[in-house]
């Protein structure tokens, strides 16, 4: 079946954020062009690169052990049926999500999905240049330190339990669903996993 591009419905409610309740012991981590000189001037050394900005991909926003959220029903060790899993990350009824009713996550465009990641793990979770600035991570961490279109976070489990994170996804130009290209790592390992998530828009190509 076809894919559907990304971002191509209008929005229908008002935004809703994520809930989360912290608990654990540990703590969060966290201009114009110049005209050119001439071939002879002497051109001053250059400083050191300014700091990627927090929660980009050169700079996620990280989220570890003290920022994990906990519910009455213990946080499952494996993949349960409907998720979507890539390695230690869970994307809860990811594979569910495609044929799934907004409504039973949010609204207009803000939709809770929460992750799970195995315990003492550690897991970078980034939205894909071509979807950067029309769909951001939402997590309610990110408001707390000042982050806005959140592209990038490194979520870090405990090391005697499974993390449950409530975080989601919103688009930002009012779409309420779409196909969502998402880049993974694993740890410190160089390989990228590349994963499309369906909002609600059927079946996505990868």
């Amino acid at each position: 079946m076809r894919g559907h591009p990304l971002l191509l419905v209008p929005a229908l409610a008002a935004a809703v954020a994520c809930a989360s309740l912290a608990g654990c012991t540990g703590t969060a981590a966290p201009g114009g062009a110049q005209p050119a000189a001439p071939s002879s001037a002497l051109r001053p050394a250059s400083g050191p690169a300014p700091a990627a900005r927090p929660g980009s991909p050169g700079n996620p926003l990280l989220l570890s052990c003290g920022e994990e959220s906990f519910t009455s029903a213990p946080v499952p060790q494996q993949p349960q049926p409907g998720d979507l899993a890539i390695g230690p990350l869970v994307i809860v009824s990811g594979k569910r999500l495609a044929t799934a009713s907004p409504a039973g996550y949010g609204e207009h465009g803000t939709y809770k999905t929460p992750i799970i990641v195995t315990m003492g793990s550690t897991v970078t979770l980034t939205i894909a240049a071509s979807a950067r600035g029309q769909v951001m991570i939402d997590n309610p961490y990110a408001h707390l330190a000042r982050v806005s279109d959140l592209a990038a976070a490194t979520y870090r489990s405990c090391s005697h339990i499974a993390g449950f994170f409530a975080q989601g996804f919103a688009f930002t130009h009012g779409q309420t669903r779409g196909c969502v290209p998402l880049d993974v790592t694993i740890g410190r390992q160089p390989q990228v996993h590349h994963v499309t998530l369906s909002l609600f828009a059927g079946p996505c190509s990868s």
